[in-house]
């Protein structure tokens, strides 16, 4: 019996000191707060990353694509892509030398187109010729000792000038009988216009080439004509008139 708890109690003196020896371990808890702060701090001092697209940057992309896409359209729809070809529209023209109203060239446009454009060549010929015949009334002035010079030339330019008129003033006489018609009794005025188109044409044609063999020398000294402007309107009476 002795023997027993003499061994009993040295068995637990040897717990004692092996338990005095080994270190304590440290509380699961405090450990897990520790690393959970270390981890925060980490965080925190790591820099946040910057989102590559924001809804901002979307909505702003968008709507940069939007403003190319209605512009690139615009600009197709006004530069690029052909026109239906349409019927010509009449526009007004001051023609000083030709004597007939608003509403006979508009009729003429629409039903002699050859003869419309031979008024407008008509009508600046004339102006040409009328510049021609200012230029020399100054040489004249300047000079007047050489008088029969000048005089000689001016009688040249105003028979060329009178003989113009007098050829388109016969072409505006059958115009106005056929607008007149015309108004009062349609499909007949259709069929005057087909009996005179290319008989009035042809007249108004040659009349304009005797004049312009004279009046080609005189054109290197006038400023060249808006010949897209003339070209533009040619080709509108063509397309409607094959």
């Amino acid at each position: 019996m002795l023997g027993f708890g003499k061994k009993k109690k040295k068995k637990e003196e040897k717990n004692k000191a092996t338990a005095a020896q080994t270190p304590p371990l440290p509380e699961k808890n405090s450990k897990n707060k520790k690393s959970s702060k270390e981890g925060d701090v980490e965080e925190n001092s790591l820099p946040k990353k910057k989102k590559l697209f924001t809804r901002k940057k979307i909505f702003i992309l968008l709507l940069l694509l939007l403003v190319i896409g209605i512009s690139s359209f615009l600009v197709y729809t006004l530069v690029f892509k052909e026109k239906e070809p349409g019927l010509p529209v009449y526009t007004k023209i001051e023609l000083s030398h030709v004597n007939l109203p608003q509403e006979m060239l508009q009729f003429s446009f629409e039903h002699f187109p050859d003869l419309y454009a031979s008024f407008i060549t008509f009508n600046r010929e004339i102006t040409i010729i009328d510049k021609e015949l200012a230029w020399i009334e100054g040489i004249a002035q300047k000079y007047p000792e050489q008088l029969k010079i000048t005089a000689a030339e001016k009688k040249v330019w105003e028979k060329v000038k009178n003989t113009l008129i007098k050829d388109f003033s016969k072409l505006e006489k059958p115009v106005k009988e056929a607008y007149v018609l015309f108004q009062v009794n349609e499909a007949q005025g259709l069929v005057r216009v087909e009996e005179k188109r290319k008989e009035l044409s042809e007249t108004a044609q040659n009349s304009l080439k005797t004049a312009q063999d004279l009046t080609k020398k005189l054109k290197s000294r006038e400023p060249e004509a808006p010949d897209n402007f003339f070209q533009g309107i040619l080709y509108k009476i063509k397309k409607k008139f094959p």
